[in-house]
């Protein structure tokens, strides 16, 4: 702060020719260039050269000084704590209002209470208190009041971040099961023209014709037809292995059917009895897979 040694530009320890040595230059500075408060400076300047020069003047004034300055320094600490705890208890808030979201959409089954409240209080509380905080005296400012701020600031961060980004991968999961159901519906259509091909000619009695061939063959387009959608249709997550079995399974009935649009008349009954038995496996695969999706879904909801 300023004062006589500060007036005269010179330290605390110093002598007394230092003294007189500052008081003749300032003395020449504001004779050569007296502004319009000179009679006011010189005043100053000579009461400060009065008190240094004098011990015993000198001394007392050494230890107002000194009281002074530990006045202003406590004076300032006081003003950290002060801004600290208006920032700690905001900071709170914020925290509290985070985590009673943060809980409630945890414990909820993806339902939440946002504390609007207290983020939006507690948030301009801490924002205020921490400008209060930082301008103060860097010296007045401890470490743990810092950590304890840092502490909060974290806690209803992430606690909002954890509500925000739960919030967006449940909207893109959405959208993902959204369209799979939008491919499940749409090939639903293609579905039971195959299966219906295919059935018809299961259907038949008597020896293999050209018209089971091409039915089967019709059947065998529409079924990689159905495999090709599945295969390109993104899905949320935990039905990637859904959608990679359903692909290969329809994938498997393309070519079964395909090897049974090759038959003909003269074919012998080994080759037909090896492709039913084929398909019958397929269809007990699909049925597993079936099964699976469902217990998976009957959990999830």
């Amino acid at each position: 702060m300023a004062g006589y040694y500060d007036l005269l530009g010179v330290p605390k320890d110093a002598t007394e020719m230092e003294i007189r040595s500052a008081y003749g230059r300032d003395v020449l500075r504001l004779n050569d260039s007296p502004p319009a408060n000179a009679p006011q400076i010189r005043a100053s300047l000579d009461e400060a050269l009065a008190t240094l020069v004098d011990p015993d003047e000198r001394s007392a004034y050494d230890v107002r000084l000194a009281a002074l300055m530990r006045e202003v320094a406590t004076g300032s600490a006081d003003e950290s704590d002060r801004a600290f705890k208006y920032a700690r208890n905001g900071g709170l808030w914020f925290a509290g209002g985070g985590l009673v979201t943060a809980g409630t959409y945890a414990f909820s089954e993806g339902t939440y209470f946002l504390a609007w409240g207290p983020l939006v209080f507690g948030g301009f509380q801490l924002l205020r208190g921490l400008l209060r905080y930082f301008t103060v005296s860097s010296g007045t400012r401890r470490t743990t009041q810092l950590v304890t701020l840092i502490g909060l600031i974290a806690v209803g961060l992430v606690s909002a971040g954890f509500v925000g980004l739960s919030e967006t991968m449940g909207a893109q999961e959405a959208a993902e099961r959204d369209k799979w159901n939008a491919m499940i519906d749409s090939n639903a259509k293609l579905v039971d023209q195959a299966s219906t091909l295919v059935t018809a000619v299961f259907d038949r009695s008597g020896a293999w014709t050209d018209r089971d061939s091409t039915e089967m063959a019709q059947a065998s387009a529409l079924y990689g037809l159905i495999a090709d959608t599945v295969t390109n249709t993104v899905v949320p997550g935990r039905l990637e292995w859904y959608r990679t079995g359903l692909a290969k399974n329809f994938r498997d009935a393309a070519t079964i059917t395909a090897d049974y649009a090759r038959l003909s008349g003269r074919s012998p009954q080994t080759a037909i009895a090896e492709l039913d038995r084929r398909w019958q496996a397929r269809l007990d695969d699909l049925k597993q897979l079936s099964d699976r999706f469902e217990a998976q879904e009957r959990v999830s909801r």
